[in-house]
């Protein structure tokens, strides 16, 4: 069928609904909302503007994309982005850069003059700080404190990221966690870090890593001395994302939220996207738990982690 068989008004509802989901980055649930309709009658019309030929794509995947796991893992999850890379090797820092790479593209294009872009820790986000060229002019957040100063690259892809973009830098120098509730109070209460907390309930796009219990989190290993870690994981931790852990079935584990200090799961929810980096086999359940969670809107992952998605 094509366009021209439809009736006027319903061509351009259709053209329009194409034109605010794939030319002006507007999410299902804002259209809906623009439109007074559900997100699935959205989904509905997206699907018949790609089957009439309202809308028509062309795919140039950049880098190493596999169109087919990408599609495939967005609609599954219902996510604005996804991009799922082909690896030729298991080397996990290969992988990181790949990764990094890819949401450095990803990243270049979402971001507009006049956001605040959030940014967690770890190496892969580094990768696509140094990867990522020109940005729009946008501030960047530190969305978490350090969970561990000796190996911790967040503030590095913080400072990176605001140098490209030229706007303010909003840094959280403090633990990831600290002894009791009192001292995080406390430190929330400093001038500089209670104006860079104030940012997190203002972002308009997060970029996040995903850290797997035990394998690959800073804050696991953080917490092995004291007993701590041994008692989450009793508990079902599997993942982490910013100061949240979270069981297989994407259910907080709240037992360390007073302690923490960065970004809750509300606040993640409240941004309009939030962009988790993160793939390897290691990651695998972790990064199942935060899709279930419902805290992202997009993902940059590989195909073998795209795969096992699928198939959960």
């Amino acid at each position: 069928m094509s366009g021209k068989q439809l009736a006027p008004d319903e061509a351009v509802r259709l053209a329009y609904v194409g034109k605010r989901y794939f030319l002006d980055s507007r999410s299902r649930t804002q259209i809906a909302e623009e439109l007074k309709i559900s997100r699935f009658a959205v989904a509905r019309l997206i699907r018949k503007a790609l089957d009439t030929g309202i809308v028509s794509i062309s795919i140039s995947a950049p880098g190493p994309v596999d169109a087919e796991l990408s599609i495939a893992l967005r609609d599954r999850f219902d996510l604005d982005d996804a991009y799922v890379i082909t690896s030729a090797t298991e080397d996990a820092d290969h992988l990181r850069r790949a990764l990094g790479s890819i949401a450095a593209e990803l990243l270049a294009a979402r971001i507009v003059d006049g956001d605040r872009l959030g940014v967690s820790s770890g190496r892969t986000l580094l990768e696509m700080s140094r990867a990522i060229g020109a940005i729009a002019l946008c501030d960047v957040v530190q969305l978490t404190g350090v969970a561990d100063p000796m190996r911790e690259h967040g503030t590095e892809a913080v400072s990176t990221l605001a140098r490209r973009s030229g706007g303010a830098v909003y840094r959280l120098p403090a633990p990831l966690i600290v002894t009791d509730d009192a001292a995080a109070a406390t430190i929330a209460r400093q001038p500089g870090i209670m104006q860079s907390l104030a940012q997190l309930d203002r972002l308009t796009c997060a970029v996040v890593t995903i850290g797997a219990w035990p394998e690959d989190s800073l804050l696991h290993d953080s917490l092995v001395p004291t007993g701590e870690a041994a008692e989450l994981i009793a508990r079902g931790v599997v993942a982490e994302v910013g100061t949240t852990l979270l069981d297989a079935d994407g259910c907080a584990v709240d037992v360390l939220d007073g302690r923490m200090i960065g970004i809750s799961a509300d606040q993640l929810r409240a941004a309009p996207h939030v962009i988790g980096v993160g793939g390897g086999a290691a990651k695998h359940a972790a990064i199942a738990s935060v899709l279930r969670a419902g805290l992202l809107s997009g993902l940059v992952t590989d195909a073998g982690t795209a795969r096992h998605l699928l198939e959960v």
